[in-house]
This record gives C-alpha cells, sequence and structure tokens, in this order.
C-alpha cells in the first residue's frame, strides 16, 4: 500500500485532502473563537476613579464602553428631588433605591424646553428596605459613583400591589424619565453613589475607591448600593458544536483517502475480490496489472479494462506461459 501511497496520483490526492481538511480546521477554529465573544469580563481601568467630564458629554447618548466606570463629581443636592425605585434587590432582601438630582459645581446653564437652568445627574444614594425617603445631604460634597445605564421604562402595572398608589414612587429608573420629573436638563445615564465627603476622596494610589468608602447618610437605614462590573463569561454551546463538527469532516476527508488508497491496494493484490470473474487470472510482469483470458473472445483483457478493450501489453505466448 505504502508503493501505491508515493505514486503521483495518490501523491496529488493527498494534497488535495490535507488543503482541505486544513480549510475545515481553520473553520472549526473561528467557529471555537465565535463562541466567546459574547463575554464581558471585568475592565481594571474602570475601577479607576476619573472625572465625570471624561466620560458624560451634554445631550449625547451614553457610550457603551463607558458603562460600568467610576466617577466623581463635586456638587450638590437639590433638596426635595428624591424619588424610590421599586423592586430593588439588596442581597437576599427587596427593597427600594433611593434616586435624587445632583448639581455638579462646574455645570453650565443650559436652555431646554423644561426651561433654563444647570445640567444635573441623576444619582442613586443607596438602598432602603422600608419605602421611605430620607432627606439629601445639604451643602457641597464630593461624591464617587459607578456609571450605569438607563433601565426600561416601566409602568406602574408592573409594582407590587402594596406599592400602587404610593407618592414619589417610580417603577423604573432612567435619566430621560427623570428630566420631566424634575424639569431639569440631565446628563445621561445613572450614578449608583459609592462614596460621599465634604472633602477629599479616600482613593488608592492606583485612583481607586476603597471598598469600605461610606455615604452621608442622613438616614441609618439607607445602605450603598452593591456595585461591580457586569461580567458574562457565558460559552455559546453552538458554536462548540459546529467547531466539533468541522473537525469531523477534516477527519473524514483524510479517512476517506486512506479508505480509497486501501481499497486501491487490495483491489490491486487480488482484482478477484472487486470483480465478478469465476476463473484464473494472471498478473503481467511489466505492469503489474492483473489479466484474465475470455474463451469466448479468445483474448486476454485487464481487468481494469472495458470488456471492448484488447489488451496489447500482454501476448498471447507470454500469456499461455504463465497460464501454465
Amino acid at each position: 500500500m505504502l508503493r501505491l501511497a508515493l505514486t503521483p496520483r495518490w501523491i496529488l490526492g493527498l494534497l488535495l485532502v490535507l488543503s482541505l481538511a486544513s480549510g475545515f480546521v481553520l473553520l472549526s477554529s473561528w467557529q471555537l473563537n465565535a463562541s466567546t465573544l459574547g463575554q464581558v469580563r471585568e475592565d481594571p481601568l474602570k475601577e479607576q476613579v476619573r472625572p465625570y467630564q471624561d466620560l458624560l458629554q451634554a445631550a449625547s447618548p451614553l457610550d457603551a464602553s463607558e458603562v460600568d466606570s467610576m466617577l466623581q463629581v463635586t456638587g450638590s443636592y437639590q433638596a426635595g428631588s428624591s424619588y424610590l425605585v421599586a423592586g430593588k434587590r439588596q442581597g437576599e432582601q427587596e427593597g427600594y433605591w433611593v434616586v435624587s438630582l445632583f448639581t455638579p459645581s462646574d455645570s453650565q446653564k443650559v436652555t431646554t424646553s423644561l426651561g433654563e437652568g444647570p445640567r444635573g445627574l441623576a444619582v442613586v444614594r443607596g438602598w432602603t428596605e422600608q419605602p421611605l425617603i430620607p432627606a439629601e445631604p445639604q451643602g457641597e460634597l464630593t461624591l464617587a459613583g459607578r456609571l450605569v445605564g438607563n433601565e426600561a421604562p416601566a409602568t406602574a402595572q408592573s409594582l407590587a400591589e402594596e406599592d400602587r398608589g404610593r407618592e414619589r414612587l417610580l417603577p423604573s429608573v432612567a435619566s430621560f424619565q427623570l428630566t420631566n420629573i424634575w424639569n431639569a436638563a440631565l446628563f445621561n445615564g445613572i450614578i449608583l453613589a459609592q462614596a460621599e465627603t465634604s472633602g477629599q476622596l479616600p482613593l488608592t494610589p492606583e485612583g481607586n475607591l476603597p471598598a469600605d468608602s461610606q455615604l452621608l447618610s442622613t438616614d441609618s437605614s439607607l445602605e450603598k448600593v452593591t456595585s461591580r462590573q457586569v461580567t458574562d463569561e457565558t460559552v455559546d454551546w453552538l458554536n462548540i458544536f459546529y467547531a466539533l463538527e468541522w473537525l469531523i469532516f477534516a477527519a473524514f476527508a483524510l479517512y476517506l483517502w486512506w479508505r480509497l488508497l486501501k481499497d486501491a491496494a487490495e483491489k490491486e493484490a487480488d482484482p478477484a475480490l472487486y470483480y465478478e470473474y469465476e476463473g484464473v487470472y494472471w498478473v503481467d510482469e511489466a505492469t503489474g496489472r492483473p489479466y484474465y483470458f475470455d474463451p469466448q473472445d479468445g483474448a486476454y483483457y485487464f481487468f481494469d479494462q472495458d470488456s471492448d478493450q484488447v489488451s496489447k501489453t500482454v501476448t498471447k505466448e507470454g500469456s499461455e506461459k504463465n497460464r501454465d
């Protein structure tokens, strides 16, 4: 079989099969990479606290690449602006977010259909188990928090039965909704407050906010909202299946070449196994091809010839000698 495999015909066939199998392997690799394209991993750079101006632009949509970043801003809360947002979990408990209007000290006044005033930020000051709104801290302060996207709008029908009809209660939180409620222009996105201070933020040398940072809460029931980057390490198993499928195709292409080679070698060694012939046959010394004698035609034929093709290679004298 090795002798037959080293002939030009089978070497060329092997090269074609290898190129085909290589293509299948590349397709398998592509599918394997595609299975993790949807994953989202934690970005250490997003944990570094940056000025809010680096992340938020006036009247601009929130860049998805900046979501989950930590920012800091100096300004003040607007007294009496707070609302509750229902259906928020903190660990195993369900409660409410307290969202308030925060105005940066360096915010410029803008004129909109809502009137004239400084552009503000929607800040979730904390989480509370009871539907009670604590007073906002007064005076200028610096806060640090995580920037998150707006929630999808929800109606009062999505609220729990006990929450329906409560004043200053929202089913979801989004800056475009709060703009109408507060009658003020807002930056896009929501800030989850992680630290509030009247002085300097206690940042680490790397510029990160320590885990034990505190809020300037006027109510002991208000807890800091648990905040971390959203990650997704799920794998698309359909792509994994396709990757394995392409590898099977590659293996089958190689197996098909080997099987055809094996059949050709066996056919050459014992042609009677592959042709409907009952009788004696011989092998031509010059070509190595097996042949037989047809008494009806009185002629010799190679097994791999059509019945109307008489062999010109095997002489009758030589054949009679082989037959004897």
